[in-house]
């Protein structure tokens, strides 16, 4: 599925609109149609290229609360019309010790990232500053309707931002 974006076409660069490619929706997988991403300033340092070589253009944006528009066959957790968010992470082999116990951020075979990190179906991951982002569920958190949704997606930041 092709997104509209917003992407860092190499270091240093400003942001500019392009097409990404989102994966398809798998058996585990949510589909987010996005409403709010926070800034965050690791966004600015990934593209600015501050912490090395990124495999540009980038999507930056980990803060995100959207809704679910389609879910995967073997997901319960969320149906389509739920308010979601997503942070940092999003995805895991899901099978070493360190994932089998919830701490998927430790995975040996390698954390998936919201952005710049290389997703399990070998393509990179690309963020949040974007119309949609596919996720798998078990990365997908449930925002409360009370909650003000521009104010929710800051709060889906790992760091300083919270």
């Amino acid at each position: 599925m092709r997104v509209n974006a917003y992407a860092a076409p190499a270091a240093g660069q400003p942001l500019t609109p392009t097409l990404i490619e989102r994966r398809d929706v798998g058996p585990h997988d949510v589909l987010i149609a996005i409403q709010y991403a926070g800034v965050c300033h690791s966004d600015i340092h990934t593209v600015n290229g501050d912490w090395g070589p990124q495999p540009f253009p980038v999507v930056p944006g980990h803060e995100i609360v959207g809704t679910v528009t389609e879910v995967g066959s073997d997901v319960t957790t969320h149906r389509v019309g739920d308010r979601v968010g997503v942070g940092c992470m999003v995805n895991s082999c899901d099978e070493c010790a360190a994932c089998r116990d919830g701490d998927e951020q430790y995975c040996v075979n390698g954390t998936v990232f919201t952005y710049a990190s290389a997703d399990r179906d070998g393509t990179h991951t690309q963020g949040g500053y974007s119309t949609h982002i596919v996720v798998d569920a078990d990365f997908v958190l449930s925002v409360p309707e009370n909650l003000d949704a521009a104010a929710a997606a800051p709060l889906l930041c790992a760091g300083i931002t919270t």
